[in-house]
């Protein structure tokens, strides 16, 4: 196109170059030649004109050329982005159906659970009011809070659940154990110190602080009674074993009869 264009730029100052050395000119050939000149002239400016725009254009093409690739690497990207963000979006939803669905069985299991865990409550009071009378002020004190706790609305249902069946397993476990402690106890109508020696849940056996004398508590009568002298050394020796100032052994010691309420 350049070689093209020289050439025609070649061909007009020749033409030029021959007008105005002619021979013999003429006042209106000088006229015409002027104008072919001015014609010449403005051809040239339109061709350069021209070829300038085109090859702004050629670079305006060029540099929009470039954009578009890099706009539609862009889009690439994106959509790439765009279908990873639709596969998390798809598990975030599959993540939220299942929580959804377990706090749903959450709510139902809650729904069943509770009766539940109030009649547990209220049978551990019965269990606690029907028994031998034992370390009586620690577990009121435990049965005072378990009320408290099931009674209170924003206290949830796991963690009464939880406490009640904690109170359980230590009333359960006051049947596998033995203990010595010392009580004021009242037998016959008369008032006496004495050490109490508690033999899990069976019996509940007394022994005065002078070791004079002993005694049970009959659950059948709901009292303490005295039991003939001959049990003293039993008792004796098995309050001792309780506070572990003896090695355990065989003892003799009345049971009595069970009592079910």
């Amino acid at each position: 196109m350049k070689l093209k264009f020289t050439a025609i730029l070649t061909g007009v100052f020749l033409a030029l170059f021959l007008v105005r050395i002619g021979p013999g000119q003429t006042a209106e050939q000088g006229e015409t030649g002027e104008k072919v000149r001015r014609t010449v002239s403005e051809s040239v400016e339109i061709r350069k004109q021209t070829q300038k725009e085109r090859e702004q254009w050629q670079e305006e093409k060029q540099e929009l050329a470039a954009a578009y690739d890099r706009l539609q690497d862009k889009k690439t990207r994106l959509e790439k982005k765009q279908a990873l963000l639709e596969k998390k979006k798809a598990a975030a939803e599959k993540r939220i159906a299942g929580k959804e669905k377990k706090l749903a069985d959450i709510e139902q299991i809650t729904k069943e659970i509770e009766p539940f865990v109030m009649q547990m409550a209220d049978r551990l009071e019965e269990v606690v009011e029907n028994d031998l009378p034992f370390l009586a002020a620690e577990r009121e004190k435990r049965l005072e809070r378990i009320r408290e706790l099931t009674a209170d609305p924003g206290k949830s249902v796991s963690e009464k659940y939880r406490r009640v069946m904690e109170a359980l397993l230590v009333e359960a476990e006051y049947g596998n154990t033995i203990e010595a402690y010392e009580k004021n106890i009242e037998v016959d109508g008369r008032s006496l110190r004495a050490n109490i020696f508690r033999l899990g849940r069976t019996g509940l056996f007394y022994q005065t602080m002078d070791q004079e004398e002993c005694g049970w508590f009959n659950a059948a009568e709901n009292s303490w009674e005295k039991l003939p002298a001959k049990y003293n050394k039993d008792i004796a020796g098995a309050i001792d074993i309780a506070a572990q100032r003896q090695p355990a052994e065989l003892l003799t010691l009345p049971l009595g009869r069970m009592v079910v309420k």
